[in-house]
């Protein structure tokens, strides 16, 4: 399934948080033709929040309200406005807090099941632990759903992104992926779910772990008398400098991760020491904390 360019998309985001926030900007900074004609509405509780939305999104719908009759209205003219052949079902992102995932899936549960299952929203959460068969249970019979992980560096179009799709999805999946590739350069559907818990572990929280690390090398910097001022875009373009490289170059990272260690050098010094202190184990250790943690929202 591909987006048809001959009516609008409809995309609607229930909670508008940050990660909701970025996707829905990098959308808006795209020129490409169904951004143009898409349609989007957002969801929030708080009335701060709102306001906040309302003023930074002006040409969205925003409402308090999940239910709220101009949502589904639209969604239901994005089906009407395309021959059915060609239709380009809505696409519902749940963006709450996991453990608010099971209230959220059965408030609209009935909303959804009022639409033909062909034309019916694709279902796609953007947080991890919450299976495809929880949701099969909160959601009308027949829904797809896709299960995505996303991280933040979508706010500027950079982002990393895992799917994985249940069987009613099959056809649809594509479809997500295209929507979410304005926002991220790379977007992996992943064949087995259990990898989506890893792909959150890895790539989900991965910025965290470079900020950490941009970090750690800027106060190290610091400690050795280089101004902040000076100390972080060095390091933050050494950061996506290296980004680049690994991404262009058909050499394994490991094969340039030597090339910078001259035998004998500084770098390699370094990069000794690090090894010596156990930092591979240490980020497997993370990684892992990260991965038990999502499967432990399964039980939520």
């Amino acid at each position: 399934m591909t987006i048809s360019t001959q009516g609008p998309v409809h995309l609607t985001f229930v909670g508008g948080g940050h990660l909701a926030q970025a996707i829905i900007s990098g959308i808006l900074s795209s020129t490409s033709t169904w951004t143009l004609k898409c349609s989007i509405a957002v969801t929030a509780r708080r009335p701060e929040h709102i306001q906040e939305l309302q003023s930074r999104y002006p040409q969205l719908l925003v409402t308090d309200n999940n239910l709220d009759q101009r949502i589904w209205k639209d969604a239901r003219i994005s089906q009407e406005s395309s021959p059915q052949a060609n239709a380009t079902p809505p696409i519902l992102f749940i963006c709450t807090r996991p453990a608010d995932v099971p209230t959220v899936a059965k408030q609209l549960a009935p909303t959804l099941e009022s639409f033909d299952p062909p034309v019916r929203p694709t279902v796609v959460t953007v947080c991890p632990g919450i299976t495809v068969s929880q949701l099969q249970a909160w959601l009308p019979t027949g829904t797809a759903i896709v299960r995505s992980m996303p991280n933040t560096p979508v706010e500027f179009r950079q982002g990393a992104t895992g799917l994985f799709a249940s069987e009613d999805a099959t056809l649809r999946v594509n479809h997500v992926k295209t929507v979410l590739e304005e926002v991220s350069p790379l977007v992996s559907i992943v064949p087995e779910e259990s990898m989506l818990d890893v792909v959150a572990a890895v790539s989900g929280s991965g910025p965290a772990h470079f900020f950490f690390v941009i970090e750690s090398m800027v106060a190290a910097a610091e400690s050795m008398g280089l101004s902040r001022e000076a100390a972080e875009p060095l390091v933050i373009q050494s950061c996506l400098g290296a980004g680049f490289l690994a991404r262009a170059s058909s050499k394994p990272v490991a094969n340039l991760r030597k090339e910078v260690c001259v035998p004998g050098g500084s770098t390699e010094k370094a990069i000794s020491h690090l090894n010596q202190s156990g930092v591979q184990e240490l980020f497997k250790v993370a990684i892992q904390k990260s991965l038990d943690a999502n499967l432990k929202m399964r039980f939520c």
